[in-house]
């Protein structure tokens, strides 16, 4: 088994509850990122769970010096099953969850010892469902076991592709005149059951989603059963 679990290890992504990361690409010697400090758990509520809505948030903010977050940006998510339109329910949340970061305090970033103003981005998970899919450990465990993860993320789902659009994963091509990356949960018949923006402006999210949808994978299998996958797709929209 532990075979088993080594050949899957490389597309297993291990992440935390909320991650935060600094807008710039590296930090110097002298100075710390802000990091959460009191991060509540977020909750989705009966009427959410019911309309299917999940995934991950991806979310801007500004930490200011004083360890508070203002300045919310919600670049991407959450997702919602394919056919359906829960509109009302996806604001709920989108502004239930900045109301919980707007109440959370941060440990702030620091410049020579001193406390700073800074912009982050939390990648933001809205359920047991895809924070089981993080814990590596717990997975491994339960390969050894025999007992499948309820959820897998992929790093590269091309290779699972079996159906997809032409927009689908293409290159970076100078005639592409905008690019989106859609969250999808794929059921274990290899059906894309969920979908959502998660980095895509408002006026490309409703094409791009839809072509998600229709795309069709090979079902990832452990222990010779099918488990559910979650992971992005590119799109290139001409």
């Amino acid at each position: 088994m532990k075979s088993l679990f080594s050949t899957f290890a490389c597309i297993l992504l291990a992440a935390l509850f909320a991650q935060v990361s600094p807008v710039s690409a590296q930090t110097p010697p002298n100075q710390t990122d802000a990091k959460p400090a009191n991060l509540p758990d977020f909750l989705l509520s009966p009427s959410a769970k019911a309309a299917g809505i999940d995934g991950k948030m991806q979310i801007g903010m500004t930490i200011s010096a004083n360890g508070k977050a203002s300045d919310l940006r919600i670049y991407g998510g959450p997702m919602w099953p394919c056919g359906t339109d829960p509109k009302d329910e996806i604001e709920k949340v989108r502004k239930e969850v900045k109301q919980l970061i707007l109440s959370a305090t941060f440990e702030p970033a620091t410049k020579n010892g001193k406390p700073v103003s800074s912009d982050v981005q939390i990648t933001f998970l809205l359920s047991e469902l895809f924070r089981s899919a993080v814990n590596t450990n717990q997975i491994e465990e339960n390969l050894k076991k025999g007992i499948n993860p309820p959820l897998v993320e992929i790093k590269d789902l091309s290779r699972f592709a079996v159906s997809i659009p032409k927009q689908l994963m293409g290159s970076r091509r100078s005639n592409i005149q905008r690019w989106s990356e859609i969250q999808v949960l794929i059921d274990e018949n290899g059906n894309v059951a969920s979908a959502g923006g998660f980095r895509t402006g408002p006026g490309e999210l409703i094409e791009a989603r839809d072509l998600a949808c229709s795309a069709k994978f090979k079902p990832l299998l452990l222990n010779n059963k099918p488990v559910k996958m979650t992971g992005i797709i590119a799109f290139g929209l001409y």
